[in-house]
Protein backbone atom coordinates (compact mmCIF):
# COMPACT_ATOMS: atom_id res chain seq x y z
CA UNK A 1 0.00 0.00 0.00
CA UNK A 2 2.82 2.57 0.56
CA UNK A 3 4.58 1.82 -2.51
CA UNK A 4 0.92 2.66 -4.51
CA UNK A 5 0.94 5.67 -2.78
CA UNK A 6 4.49 6.68 -3.01
CA UNK A 7 4.45 5.95 -7.08
CA UNK A 8 0.93 8.02 -7.72
CA UNK A 9 2.44 10.74 -5.52
CA UNK A 10 5.45 10.60 -8.14
CA UNK A 11 3.00 10.23 -11.19
CA UNK A 12 0.81 13.21 -9.77
CA UNK A 13 4.06 15.51 -9.09
CA UNK A 14 5.10 14.44 -12.55
CA UNK A 15 1.46 15.55 -13.72
CA UNK A 16 2.12 19.21 -11.86
CA UNK A 17 5.60 19.68 -13.27
CA UNK A 18 4.71 18.55 -16.68
CA UNK A 19 1.31 18.45 -18.26
CA UNK A 20 1.52 16.78 -21.83
CA UNK A 21 0.57 18.21 -25.09
CA UNK A 22 -1.91 16.32 -27.28
CA UNK A 23 -2.24 17.08 -31.10
CA UNK A 24 -4.94 15.62 -32.65
CA UNK A 25 -4.54 15.14 -36.34
CA UNK A 26 -7.17 14.70 -38.71
CA UNK A 27 -7.38 13.79 -42.52
CA UNK A 28 -10.58 14.48 -44.94
CA UNK A 29 -11.08 14.08 -48.41
CA UNK A 30 -13.36 17.44 -49.34
CA UNK A 31 -14.69 15.77 -52.26
CA UNK A 32 -14.66 18.36 -55.14
CA UNK A 33 -14.46 21.25 -52.58
CA UNK A 34 -14.59 24.40 -54.88
CA UNK A 35 -15.33 28.42 -54.80
CA UNK A 36 -18.50 27.72 -56.28
CA UNK A 37 -22.31 28.36 -54.73
CA UNK A 38 -22.42 24.07 -53.95
CA UNK A 39 -19.22 23.54 -52.14
CA UNK A 40 -20.68 26.82 -50.53
CA UNK A 41 -23.78 25.26 -49.63
CA UNK A 42 -21.97 22.23 -47.74
CA UNK A 43 -19.79 24.44 -45.86
CA UNK A 44 -21.79 24.86 -42.93
CA UNK A 45 -21.79 20.85 -42.24
CA UNK A 46 -18.21 20.89 -41.94
CA UNK A 47 -17.84 23.26 -39.59
CA UNK A 48 -20.09 20.69 -37.52
CA UNK A 49 -17.76 18.18 -38.26
CA UNK A 50 -15.10 20.43 -36.84
CA UNK A 51 -16.78 21.20 -33.83
CA UNK A 52 -17.01 18.05 -33.18
CA UNK A 53 -13.57 16.58 -34.10
CA UNK A 54 -11.73 19.87 -32.30
CA UNK A 55 -8.72 19.08 -34.39
CA UNK A 56 -4.83 20.64 -34.02
CA UNK A 57 -3.61 20.04 -37.41
CA UNK A 58 -6.68 19.69 -40.35
CA UNK A 59 -5.19 18.09 -43.19
CA UNK A 60 -7.30 17.86 -47.04
CA UNK A 61 -7.40 16.68 -50.29
CA UNK A 62 -9.85 17.55 -53.47
CA UNK A 63 -9.46 21.09 -53.11
CA UNK A 64 -9.99 22.76 -56.64
CA UNK A 65 -8.39 26.45 -56.17
CA UNK A 66 -6.72 28.96 -53.45
CA UNK A 67 -10.36 30.73 -53.14
CA UNK A 68 -12.03 27.90 -52.56
CA UNK A 69 -9.21 27.31 -49.33
CA UNK A 70 -9.84 30.94 -47.92
CA UNK A 71 -13.42 30.43 -48.49
CA UNK A 72 -13.29 26.81 -46.15
CA UNK A 73 -10.82 28.38 -43.98
CA UNK A 74 -13.04 31.62 -42.96
CA UNK A 75 -16.12 29.77 -42.89
CA UNK A 76 -15.26 26.32 -40.89
CA UNK A 77 -11.97 26.62 -39.68
CA UNK A 78 -11.55 29.88 -38.02
CA UNK A 79 -15.71 29.71 -36.62
CA UNK A 80 -14.22 26.72 -34.56
CA UNK A 81 -10.79 28.33 -33.31
CA UNK A 82 -9.79 31.60 -34.02
CA UNK A 83 -6.21 30.38 -33.48
CA UNK A 84 -5.84 28.35 -36.45
CA UNK A 85 -3.76 30.02 -39.19
CA UNK A 86 -3.10 28.06 -42.97
CA UNK A 87 -0.18 26.80 -44.92
CA UNK A 88 0.80 28.49 -48.26
CA UNK A 89 -1.44 27.42 -50.63
CA UNK A 90 0.61 25.31 -53.59
CA UNK A 91 -0.74 24.74 -57.34
CA UNK A 92 0.32 21.53 -58.71
CA UNK A 93 3.79 20.37 -60.33
CA UNK A 94 2.54 17.44 -61.28
CA UNK A 95 0.31 16.17 -64.39
CA UNK A 96 -3.33 16.02 -62.37
CA UNK A 97 -4.01 19.72 -61.31
CA UNK A 98 -7.82 19.63 -60.53
CA UNK A 99 -7.34 18.28 -57.05
CA UNK A 100 -5.37 19.51 -54.39
CA UNK A 101 -4.28 19.07 -50.94
CA UNK A 102 -3.56 21.58 -48.06
CA UNK A 103 -3.49 21.87 -43.91
CA UNK A 104 -5.03 24.66 -41.29
CA UNK A 105 -3.22 24.15 -38.11
CA UNK A 106 -3.11 25.37 -34.50
CA UNK A 107 -0.57 28.09 -33.97
CA UNK A 108 -0.95 27.73 -30.57
CA UNK A 109 0.28 24.27 -30.92
CA UNK A 110 2.52 24.26 -34.18
CA UNK A 111 4.86 26.84 -35.65
CA UNK A 112 4.96 26.28 -39.79
CA UNK A 113 8.66 26.46 -40.36
CA UNK A 114 8.26 25.32 -43.86
CA UNK A 115 6.25 23.69 -47.33
CA UNK A 116 7.31 21.83 -50.06
CA UNK A 117 5.94 19.70 -53.10
CA UNK A 118 7.15 16.26 -53.75
CA UNK A 119 6.08 15.85 -57.54
CA UNK A 120 4.26 12.68 -58.56
CA UNK A 121 3.04 11.15 -62.22
CA UNK A 122 -0.14 12.07 -60.90
CA UNK A 123 -0.35 14.69 -58.39
CA UNK A 124 1.78 16.06 -55.72
CA UNK A 125 2.58 15.47 -52.31
CA UNK A 126 2.67 18.22 -49.96
CA UNK A 127 5.06 18.29 -47.39
CA UNK A 128 4.86 20.53 -44.38
CA UNK A 129 7.57 20.87 -41.72
CA UNK A 130 6.11 22.24 -37.96
CA UNK A 131 7.56 22.36 -34.73
CA UNK A 132 6.12 21.91 -31.76
CA UNK A 133 5.42 25.30 -29.85
CA UNK A 134 6.81 24.17 -26.46
CA UNK A 135 8.58 26.53 -23.89
CA UNK A 136 11.71 25.25 -24.78
CA UNK A 137 11.19 25.02 -28.79
CA UNK A 138 14.55 27.03 -29.30
CA UNK A 139 16.31 24.84 -27.24
CA UNK A 140 15.08 21.49 -27.40
CA UNK A 141 12.69 21.63 -30.97
CA UNK A 142 10.34 18.95 -31.88
CA UNK A 143 9.37 18.75 -35.49
CA UNK A 144 6.98 17.08 -36.91
CA UNK A 145 7.04 16.04 -40.90
CA UNK A 146 3.91 16.17 -42.35
CA UNK A 147 2.88 14.73 -46.04
CA UNK A 148 -0.20 14.98 -47.21
CA UNK A 149 -1.13 13.35 -51.10
CA UNK A 150 -4.21 11.84 -53.19
CA UNK A 151 -3.16 8.51 -55.20
CA UNK A 152 -4.78 7.68 -58.37
CA UNK A 153 -8.07 6.41 -57.83
CA UNK A 154 -9.72 3.17 -59.45
CA UNK A 155 -8.98 -0.59 -59.95
CA UNK A 156 -6.93 -2.11 -62.45
CA UNK A 157 -3.08 -2.78 -62.97
CA UNK A 158 -2.72 0.46 -64.26
CA UNK A 159 -3.92 2.44 -62.10
CA UNK A 160 -2.31 0.48 -59.18
CA UNK A 161 1.19 0.69 -61.13
CA UNK A 162 0.47 4.90 -60.67
CA UNK A 163 -0.54 4.33 -56.67
CA UNK A 164 2.76 2.88 -57.04
CA UNK A 165 4.92 4.88 -58.37
CA UNK A 166 3.62 7.61 -56.12
CA UNK A 167 4.99 5.60 -53.05
CA UNK A 168 8.52 5.13 -54.78
CA UNK A 169 8.63 9.02 -54.95
CA UNK A 170 7.69 9.26 -51.21
CA UNK A 171 10.13 6.60 -49.91
CA UNK A 172 13.08 8.25 -52.12
CA UNK A 173 12.24 11.96 -50.67
CA UNK A 174 12.43 10.28 -47.38
CA UNK A 175 15.72 8.92 -47.69
CA UNK A 176 17.10 12.56 -47.14
CA UNK A 177 15.44 12.65 -43.21
CA UNK A 178 17.38 11.30 -40.32
CA UNK A 179 16.00 7.93 -39.41
CA UNK A 180 14.41 9.07 -35.77
CA UNK A 181 12.66 12.06 -37.75
CA UNK A 182 8.80 12.18 -36.81
CA UNK A 183 6.38 11.60 -40.24
CA UNK A 184 2.64 11.80 -40.31
CA UNK A 185 1.88 10.38 -43.88
CA UNK A 186 -1.75 11.11 -44.98
CA UNK A 187 -3.82 10.65 -47.11
CA UNK A 188 -6.49 9.42 -49.64
CA UNK A 189 -5.01 6.51 -50.92
CA UNK A 190 -7.28 4.66 -52.85
CA UNK A 191 -5.64 0.99 -52.28
CA UNK A 192 -8.18 -1.61 -52.30
CA UNK A 193 -6.04 -3.82 -50.38
CA UNK A 194 -2.68 -3.72 -48.32
CA UNK A 195 -1.99 -6.12 -50.60
CA UNK A 196 -1.40 -3.61 -53.25
CA UNK A 197 2.42 -3.39 -54.58
CA UNK A 198 1.96 0.52 -53.33
CA UNK A 199 0.90 -0.09 -50.27
CA UNK A 200 3.63 -2.88 -49.28
CA UNK A 201 6.10 -0.53 -50.89
CA UNK A 202 5.13 2.02 -48.15
CA UNK A 203 5.01 -0.18 -45.24
CA UNK A 204 8.24 -1.90 -46.03
CA UNK A 205 10.79 -2.54 -43.23
CA UNK A 206 13.64 -2.00 -45.21
CA UNK A 207 12.84 1.61 -46.27
CA UNK A 208 14.84 4.46 -45.10
CA UNK A 209 12.81 5.22 -42.56
CA UNK A 210 9.63 2.72 -41.64
CA UNK A 211 6.21 3.63 -41.89
CA UNK A 212 3.10 1.88 -39.95
CA UNK A 213 -0.48 1.50 -39.86
CA UNK A 214 -1.29 2.96 -36.19
CA UNK A 215 -4.37 0.21 -36.21
CA UNK A 216 -2.33 -2.47 -37.67
CA UNK A 217 -5.61 -3.39 -39.64
CA UNK A 218 -4.11 -5.23 -42.64
CA UNK A 219 -6.09 -7.73 -45.07
CA UNK A 220 -4.65 -11.42 -44.99
CA UNK A 221 -1.93 -11.98 -47.60
CA UNK A 222 -3.04 -13.33 -50.89
CA UNK A 223 -2.44 -17.46 -50.98
CA UNK A 224 0.75 -18.11 -52.95
CA UNK A 225 -1.10 -20.24 -55.35
CA UNK A 226 -0.05 -18.49 -58.90
CA UNK A 227 -3.83 -16.67 -59.25
CA UNK A 228 -4.46 -13.07 -59.87
CA UNK A 229 -6.44 -12.02 -57.10
CA UNK A 230 -6.92 -8.69 -58.46
CA UNK A 231 -8.77 -9.31 -61.35
CA UNK A 232 -8.87 -13.18 -62.47
CA UNK A 233 -10.09 -14.88 -58.98
CA UNK A 234 -11.49 -11.94 -57.03
CA UNK A 235 -11.88 -13.60 -53.29
CA UNK A 236 -12.84 -10.34 -50.68
CA UNK A 237 -11.00 -12.10 -48.35
CA UNK A 238 -8.39 -10.37 -48.73
CA UNK A 239 -9.45 -7.36 -49.45
CA UNK A 240 -10.95 -4.22 -47.66
CA UNK A 241 -14.25 -4.37 -48.60
CA UNK A 242 -15.60 -7.30 -46.52
CA UNK A 243 -17.25 -7.01 -43.30
CA UNK A 244 -14.57 -7.68 -40.99
CA UNK A 245 -12.91 -4.17 -41.56
CA UNK A 246 -16.57 -2.57 -41.53
CA UNK A 247 -15.29 -0.51 -38.18
CA UNK A 248 -12.18 1.41 -40.30
CA UNK A 249 -14.31 1.82 -43.25
CA UNK A 250 -14.46 5.41 -44.75
CA UNK A 251 -15.81 5.22 -48.08
CA UNK A 252 -18.57 5.76 -49.09
CA UNK A 253 -20.37 7.34 -46.67
CA UNK A 254 -23.94 7.14 -49.19
CA UNK A 255 -25.11 4.78 -50.77
CA UNK A 256 -25.95 6.86 -54.23
CA UNK A 257 -24.92 10.57 -55.17
CA UNK A 258 -26.09 13.52 -53.97
CA UNK A 259 -26.37 16.44 -55.99
CA UNK A 260 -25.00 14.59 -58.86
CA UNK A 261 -21.53 13.89 -57.12
CA UNK A 262 -19.45 11.55 -55.10
CA UNK A 263 -18.97 7.38 -55.18
CA UNK A 264 -22.34 5.59 -53.79
CA UNK A 265 -22.20 2.10 -52.51
CA UNK A 266 -21.86 2.56 -49.13
CA UNK A 267 -19.59 1.84 -46.65
CA UNK A 268 -17.12 -0.79 -47.61
CA UNK A 269 -12.89 0.45 -48.58
CA UNK A 270 -10.61 1.95 -46.57
CA UNK A 271 -8.88 4.20 -48.53
CA UNK A 272 -8.30 7.08 -46.03
CA UNK A 273 -5.29 7.08 -43.79
CA UNK A 274 -2.89 8.32 -41.65
CA UNK A 275 0.04 6.86 -40.99
CA UNK A 276 2.82 7.52 -39.06
CA UNK A 277 6.72 6.73 -38.66
CA UNK A 278 7.18 3.54 -36.31
CA UNK A 279 9.28 5.33 -34.24
CA UNK A 280 6.01 7.10 -32.43
CA UNK A 281 5.82 3.68 -30.92
CA UNK A 282 8.93 3.48 -29.37
CA UNK A 283 9.52 7.32 -28.64
CA UNK A 284 8.95 8.94 -24.90
CA UNK A 285 9.31 12.09 -26.41
CA UNK A 286 6.39 12.43 -28.91
CA UNK A 287 4.55 9.20 -29.41
CA UNK A 288 1.18 7.81 -30.45
CA UNK A 289 -1.72 7.79 -28.47
CA UNK A 290 -2.84 4.02 -28.08
CA UNK A 291 -6.50 3.72 -29.47
CA UNK A 292 -6.44 7.38 -30.61
CA UNK A 293 -7.25 6.38 -34.32
CA UNK A 294 -10.53 6.45 -35.45
CA UNK A 295 -13.08 6.40 -37.98
CA UNK A 296 -14.77 9.82 -37.19
CA UNK A 297 -18.94 8.43 -38.04
CA UNK A 298 -18.10 5.39 -38.76
CA UNK A 299 -20.25 2.94 -35.51
CA UNK A 300 -18.53 0.11 -37.20
CA UNK A 301 -22.25 -0.95 -37.78
CA UNK A 302 -23.01 0.36 -41.34
CA UNK A 303 -21.07 -2.06 -43.72
CA UNK A 304 -22.93 -1.01 -47.55
CA UNK A 305 -25.24 1.02 -45.64
CA UNK A 306 -25.27 5.05 -45.84
CA UNK A 307 -23.10 6.50 -42.36
CA UNK A 308 -26.52 8.90 -41.65
CA UNK A 309 -28.94 5.12 -41.49
CA UNK A 310 -30.56 5.65 -38.08
CA UNK A 311 -30.25 2.03 -37.44
CA UNK A 312 -25.70 3.02 -37.24
CA UNK A 313 -26.03 4.36 -33.92
CA UNK A 314 -23.41 4.51 -31.52
CA UNK A 315 -20.52 6.64 -30.63
CA UNK A 316 -20.91 9.16 -33.02
CA UNK A 317 -24.39 10.87 -33.17
CA UNK A 318 -26.87 11.34 -35.77
CA UNK A 319 -25.55 15.21 -35.74
CA UNK A 320 -22.77 14.45 -36.57
CA UNK A 321 -23.61 11.82 -39.45
CA UNK A 322 -25.34 13.46 -40.47
CA UNK A 323 -23.29 16.40 -41.34
CA UNK A 324 -20.68 13.84 -42.53
CA UNK A 325 -23.11 12.32 -45.07
CA UNK A 326 -24.15 15.95 -46.41
CA UNK A 327 -20.47 16.91 -46.89
CA UNK A 328 -18.77 14.66 -48.02
CA UNK A 329 -18.53 10.95 -49.54
CA UNK A 330 -15.45 10.19 -47.60
CA UNK A 331 -15.29 9.82 -43.75
CA UNK A 332 -12.13 12.11 -41.90
CA UNK A 333 -9.46 10.05 -40.21
CA UNK A 334 -8.24 11.34 -36.79
CA UNK A 335 -5.09 10.25 -34.86
CA UNK A 336 -3.57 11.94 -32.06
CA UNK A 337 -0.04 12.41 -31.17
CA UNK A 338 1.67 13.33 -27.26
CA UNK A 339 4.36 14.76 -25.74
CA UNK A 340 4.77 14.78 -21.92
CA UNK A 341 6.46 18.66 -22.65
CA UNK A 342 4.10 21.79 -22.42
CA UNK A 343 3.13 24.15 -25.02
CA UNK A 344 2.45 27.35 -24.99
CA UNK A 345 -1.01 27.04 -25.67
CA UNK A 346 -1.21 25.50 -21.94
CA UNK A 347 -0.81 28.57 -19.31
CA UNK A 348 0.21 26.76 -16.17
CA UNK A 349 -2.31 27.74 -13.79
CA UNK A 350 -5.25 27.68 -16.35
CA UNK A 351 -8.16 25.07 -15.95
CA UNK A 352 -10.95 24.70 -18.04
CA UNK A 353 -12.62 23.03 -15.28
CA UNK A 354 -13.69 24.19 -11.81
CA UNK A 355 -15.87 23.43 -8.97
CA UNK A 356 -19.14 25.03 -8.92
CA UNK A 357 -19.61 25.01 -5.40
CA UNK A 358 -17.31 23.11 -3.22
CA UNK A 359 -13.94 20.58 -3.94
CA UNK A 360 -15.90 18.67 -0.19
CA UNK A 361 -18.47 16.56 -1.34
CA UNK A 362 -20.88 13.21 -0.73
CA UNK A 363 -23.17 12.05 -3.23
CA UNK A 364 -21.51 14.43 -6.29
CA UNK A 365 -19.27 16.43 -7.58
CA UNK A 366 -20.43 19.53 -9.75
CA UNK A 367 -17.82 21.03 -12.01
CA UNK A 368 -18.00 24.34 -14.80
CA UNK A 369 -17.01 24.20 -17.68
CA UNK A 370 -15.25 27.11 -19.53
CA UNK A 371 -14.29 25.16 -22.77
CA UNK A 372 -14.89 21.75 -24.61
CA UNK A 373 -12.77 19.21 -23.00
CA UNK A 374 -11.68 15.90 -24.60
CA UNK A 375 -11.96 13.80 -21.38
CA UNK A 376 -12.70 13.85 -17.62
CA UNK A 377 -10.62 10.96 -15.67
CA UNK A 378 -10.87 10.56 -11.50
CA UNK A 379 -7.92 8.53 -9.61
CA UNK A 380 -8.65 7.15 -6.54
CA UNK A 381 -4.98 7.72 -3.92
CA UNK A 382 -3.70 4.40 -5.26
CA UNK A 383 -3.54 5.85 -9.15
CA UNK A 384 -7.13 3.74 -10.08
CA UNK A 385 -9.07 5.50 -12.61
CA UNK A 386 -12.52 4.55 -10.77
CA UNK A 387 -14.27 7.39 -13.49
CA UNK A 388 -14.15 8.27 -16.84
CA UNK A 389 -15.67 10.41 -19.45
CA UNK A 390 -14.80 11.74 -23.08
CA UNK A 391 -15.91 14.47 -25.27
CA UNK A 392 -17.87 17.09 -22.48
CA UNK A 393 -19.37 20.29 -24.94
CA UNK A 394 -21.68 21.67 -21.91
CA UNK A 395 -21.24 23.99 -19.44
CA UNK A 396 -21.94 22.33 -16.42
CA UNK A 397 -21.32 18.61 -15.64
CA UNK A 398 -22.57 16.65 -12.99
CA UNK A 399 -20.82 13.13 -11.61
CA UNK A 400 -22.15 10.63 -8.95
CA UNK A 401 -19.75 9.93 -6.08
CA UNK A 402 -22.26 8.11 -3.88
CA UNK A 403 -20.75 4.93 -4.55
CA UNK A 404 -16.87 6.77 -4.14
CA UNK A 405 -15.20 5.63 -0.71
CA UNK A 406 -14.73 8.37 1.60
CA UNK A 407 -11.07 10.28 0.95
CA UNK A 408 -9.10 12.18 -1.44
CA UNK A 409 -9.38 12.15 -5.38
CA UNK A 410 -7.37 13.79 -8.46
CA UNK A 411 -10.02 15.17 -11.43
CA UNK A 412 -7.49 15.24 -14.41
CA UNK A 413 -8.88 17.21 -17.46
CA UNK A 414 -6.83 16.64 -20.60
CA UNK A 415 -3.82 18.10 -20.78
CA UNK A 416 -4.25 20.18 -17.74
CA UNK A 417 -3.02 20.10 -13.98
CA UNK A 418 -5.19 17.58 -11.94
CA UNK A 419 -7.54 18.90 -9.10
CA UNK A 420 -8.04 18.11 -5.86
CA UNK A 421 -11.17 16.89 -3.91
CA UNK A 422 -12.35 15.52 -0.93
CA UNK A 423 -15.45 12.60 -0.26
CA UNK A 424 -16.51 12.60 2.97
Amino acid sequence: MIKKNILFLLLFYGFSINSQTTVKTMFYNLLNYDSDFNSQNRTPYLSTILQNVQPDLFMVCELKNETASNYLFNNAVLPNNTDFKKAEFRYSNSPATGLLQMVYYNSKKLILESSNVVPTNIRDINHYTFKLNTENADIEPITLEVFVTHLKASSGNTNREKRFNSIQNFNNYLEKFREDANIIFAGDFNFYTSNEEGFQELIDPNNAIQIVDPVNRLCPVFPDDNKDYFDDDYNSTYFWNNSSFADVHSQSTRNSQVNGDGAGGGMDDRFDFIMMSKNFTTNSNFYYVNDSYKTIGNNGNCYNSYVSNTNCTGTFSQELRNALYNFSDHLPIVMEIETPKNTLSIPKNYQPVSFLNTNIVTNNVTLALKEKVNSIIIYNQLGQIIYQTKNINQDKLNIDTSTFSKGIYYLKTDAYQPLKFVKY
